[in-house]
Formats: C-alpha cells, structure tokens, sequence
C-alpha cells in the first residue's frame, strides 16, 4: 500500500521491501526509548543525541522517503469507517491479542492515544492524565494485558449495539469481539454500569461489578441517605450505597453477602490519615 500510495501521489516508485518496512518499524520502536527533539538528530554526528543503531540501519533521506508514503490502505477506497486508514493494524492487533488465555478477573475502561493535531474523532476529556487525543474502548487483564481495543468514532464505533445505552454496549460488544470465556469476572466504573448490564451479564454466565449513577438506578427504593450503609438485593444482584465524600452505590451480580469493617479516612487539610478508625467500609 505504501508503494501504491507512492505512485498515485508522487507518480514514482517506493520500491520499498519488507525487510526495509520492518528496519522503518523498528527505528520508529526505538524513537520511543530514545527520544530526541527533532528526528533528524538520530543522525547527526554530535556525540549525545547521535544514534548508531538508527543511522547505520537506514538512511536519513531514505527514512523520510518511507515516512511521507507509509500506508496500510488504498486511500482510493474511502469508507464510511474514520479510522479506515489504520482499521488493519487495529485488526492485526486485535488477533494477536488473542494469543494469551483469559485470567479470571477483566477491566473495562475506556483508554487515550495521546494527539494533539486535528481529526474529527480527537477527544478531548477533562481531568485525565491525557486530555486530548484519541479515545479507544479496552478490555485488560489484572495484570494489565490488554485482549481487546476499539477506537471510538461516534456512530461509526465498530461494537454492537444492544438498546441496554452505550456503557453496558461496550462491555457486551468488547466480551463478545474478545471472545471471553464464560466465568471470567468484569470491573468497571459508573459509565458502563447498569441493571440491565448485570442481567445480561448473568444470563451470559460472567460475572459484573461497578460503581453506579444515580440516575440508572430508576426505582430501587433506597432511603434517603444519611451516614449509615443500605443493602438490597434484586434477582442475582446485589445493591450496596453508603455515604463516603459523596455518595457511593456499587451493584454486583457475583456476591449474594457483605460485611463492614472500620477503616481510616483520609484528610485532605492535615494530609494524613485519620488518628481514630471511625468510618465503615464494605466488603463484597
């Protein structure tokens, strides 16, 4: 594709091989260990940001021969897709993924490829560590492998949809296009929980767990809050709210029990922890 995009743009052949399209990769890897200000600096004679691996690996001007062509699609064959241009690499990836087996425990979340240029699908989320960029739904493992990502681009997110809102869509279509195991247990935060989520996830034999908007709860009948914690149970689920900062309901469709315990709080103004344990936690 690079050596087609190469004759279609600049009317004259790449040439460019396998070999030298995976030499392009591995200094584009290494850029991400050695980072220097400019990319030409990889070739420069001065001793403290020259880099003999790169320079003797490929040249200068033949690196950026290769960088204004590279492609993995026919640009000639636009589709509705916003990430049609790099859809095969996200493919390839995804395929390999699938090399590890599942542990039992998952997270869902959404994750940010970091980007500050202009594109139509560049998010732009307050209050995280990486605020613009693009935005990919993942599902990963305890340990932090990654099974499965897709990027998010509107209505053109290439995951199911279920009628159960978007949140509870992403984890159903992430375990779906992930292959997930019956039994395997998922985490995740307020945006993606749901009732619904819960009962679709026990009717397909996975267990859920995660914090919950007040206004997906529609008519639990909690009590008025106050200081004191509240369980209740719905079918398989259990509903937990207490009062931390503000207030916290979890709901799980893996524990039928709780118990409390009593833990120290954090204060913010003295920036240690409380002297006297005076505040309960639950325990699912």
């Amino acid at each position: 594709m690079s050596n087609l995009y190469s004759t279609q743009t600049k009317d004259q052949q790449l040439y460019l091989s396998m070999e030298e399209l995976l030499t392009f990769y591995g200094i584009l890897i290494t850029s991400g260990y050695s980072s220097v200000p400019r990319r030409h600096m990889y070739w420069s004679l001065e001793r403290d940001v020259h880099n003999e691996s790169i320079s003797d690996a490929m040249q200068r001007n033949r690196f950026d021969e290769i960088m204004a062509s590279i492609h993995v699609v026919d640009n000639t064959k636009i589709s509705d897709d916003p990430f049609f241009k790099v859809r095969p690499i996200f493919s390839e990836l995804n395929q390999s993924y699938k090399v590890m087996p599942f542990q039992e425990w998952l997270s869902v979340d959404e994750s940010m490829i970091r980007y500050y240029g202009r594109h139509g699908c560049k998010q732009f989320i307050r209050g995280k560590p990486i605020r613009f960029g693009y935005k990919l739904w993942s599902i990963a493992s305890s340990s932090g492998y990654m099974h499965h990502m897709e990027p998010y681009g509107g209505s053109h997110t290439l995951l199911p949809e279920t009628g159960l809102g978007q949140g509870p869509s992403v984890v159903l279509g992430l375990a779906e296009q992930a292959q997930v195991p019956q039994g395997c247990k998922f985490i995740h935060d307020n945006l993606f929980t749901s009732l619904g989520l819960l009962d679709e996830m026990t009717k397909r034999r996975c267990g859920s767990s995660g914090t919950m908007r007040q206004n997906r709860l529609f008519d639990v009948p909690f009590k008025p809050q106050k200081n004191s914690s509240e369980v209740l149970t719905q079918g398989d689920m259990l509903l937990v709210r207490w009062k931390d900062n503000n207030v916290v309901t979890v709901a799980t469709n893996m524990e039928e029990k709780y118990s409390e315990t009593f833990v120290k709080r954090w204060n913010k103004e003295q920036h240690t922890f409380d002297n006297v344990p005076q505040h309960k936690c639950i325990n699912l």
